[in-house]
């Protein structure tokens, strides 16, 4: 048991070498940020707390029922016909429920429309902080997308302080804003992870890399080949 704990240990040290110090350092800044954040809002706005703690999840099993729901329309991943069907009724079960729990939320007499901005806004400042973390601290990325990220991160902030702001009388213009910009972050945050490897937006087809670079897939592979 000590010999295996000690190789994994070892095999840690190996890859967090090849792992940009920059990224460990932006990451370690958003979690604490985040974790400050949640201590915030349960001092001074526990009733939005309360409910993003479960707001959030239940949109997460909305997106993994579309998922779900789109790998099986293109035939993506599920190629036995019992499981693609269970997959699509899964799906479809997940997108309903999540949808039911959300309407029953706002649609309590304490709830306002205005919520549905004020929980947007706490998901984008995040967003917002690591897309400016990331184009000051990580240099790996190309200086155009860690400039082009530095200004979408500090307008989403401004933003967000706006949206808010005016929510009560610019409802559609603050929800509006806050989409508009969390779709240019994420076109912009595409850009900087494929420019590490000097690969471009013009091409649409490198969008899909985007989401192994997220899950670490460099890490994966040297893991695998690490055990064999």
């Amino acid at each position: 048991m000590l010999d295996i704990i000690l190789k994994q240990l070892i095999f840690i040290m190996d890859y967090k070498e090849l792992i940009d110090k920059g990224k460990l350092r932006c990451d370690n800044i958003v979690s604490i940020s985040l974790i400050i954040g949640i201590v915030f809002l349960l001092l001074f706005f526990r009733l939005l707390t309360y409910m993003s703690l479960m707001i959030f999840p239940f949109v997460s099993l909305f997106l993994h029922g579309a998922v779900y729901i789109y790998r099986v329309a293109k035939k993506k991943k599920y190629n036995n016909a019992k499981t693609r069907i269970f997959r699509l009724i899964l799906g479809i079960f997940y997108i309903g429920l999540s949808t039911f729990v959300i309407w029953l939320f706002f649609s309590h007499p304490q709830v306002s429309i205005s919520y549905i901005v004020y929980f947007l806004a706490i998901f984008m400042v995040f967003i917002g902080l690591a897309a400016i973390l990331k184009g000051f601290i990580i240099e790996v990325y190309s200086p155009f997308y860690r400039k082009a990220n530095i200004i979408i991160g500090f307008a989403t902030l401004i933003a967000i302080v706006l949206a808010i702001y005016f929510v009560d009388f610019y409802f559609f213009l603050s929800l509006t804003s806050l989409i508009v910009l969390l779709a240019l972050n994420g076109i912009l945050r595409s850009g900087l992870y494929l420019s590490e490897f000097g690969l471009s937006l013009k091409n649409l087809k490198n969008i899909k890399y985007v989401f192994f670079i997220m899950d670490n897939f460099v890490v994966l592979n040297l893991e695998e080949d690490y055990k064999g």
